[in-house]
């Protein structure tokens, strides 16, 4: 159900509940049908609580992609500086396959998060706990500072995810949310359409005030 959609069919439920309790001419020939002021009333309280859970629902949307655009900027910016440093630490230690191993540097980069990220943390913590590496490292322009400020990366990386779905559970939530109070609004408009057809087929322009002339 798109945006869009659900939009016109809100706008289209306001502007034909408005009109109906605006125009006492539309209001009195809808009445005879059972339509009377408290009844429409109820129509345009199930119209608000659609069109509230709706903008609700539109919010979350945003602090999703605002979250999921967060989370790729952490991947990328963790990513780029651990990749440079394991280019570098292979190339530094190809000889040296204890340390090699010790850093994780064997077999390909997994592409699945949860291993990727425990390669990331194997690799900073052996670094970081290990003088030896340290002092070559900095030999080479990547201190000791450095790797502590990379290896945060990786935490905000985590982080990031986390928020990215968190986010996503609370779409879901406030989709569902969204969907039963548009198809209990559809359900009554429809209703309400039917007998409006009913109460005013002798006068067309007025079915046009209700936006319902041609459906």
């Amino acid at each position: 159900m798109s945006s869009r959609s659900i939009a016109n069919r809100l706008e289209s439920a306001r502007l034909a509940l408005h009109n109906a309790l605006a125009e006492s001419e539309l209001l009195a020939a809808l009445g005879q049908f059972g339509y009377d002021e408290s009844r429409l009333q109820q129509g345009r309280s199930l119209y608000e609580s659609a069109l509230a859970v709706w903008q609700s629902q539109q919010q979350k949307q945003g602090r999703r992609r605002a979250a999921s655009a967060a989370y790729h900027q952490a991947d990328a910016a963790a990513n780029r500086v651990y990749m440079r440093a394991v280019k570098l630490c292979r190339t530094l230690y190809r000889d040296d396959p204890v340390t090699y191993r010790s850093l994780g540097l064997d077999g390909p980069r997994s592409t699945a998060f949860a291993r990727r990220v425990a390669q990331m943390r194997l690799f900073y913590t052996a670094a970081l706990g290990s003088p030896a590496i340290l002092s070559t490292l900095t030999d080479y322009g990547l201190t000791q500072s450095q790797l502590q400020n990379d290896f945060a990366l990786v935490t905000a990386l985590e982080s990031a995810r986390s928020q990215r779905e968190v986010e996503n559970g609370e779409v879901l939530g406030a989709t569902r949310v969204r969907q039963e109070a548009i198809s209990v609004l559809d359900r009554w408009m429809g209703d309400f359409a039917a007998i409006a057809r009913l109460a005013l087929e002798e006068n067309p322009q007025r079915l046009e005030m209700l936006g319902l002339a041609g459906d």
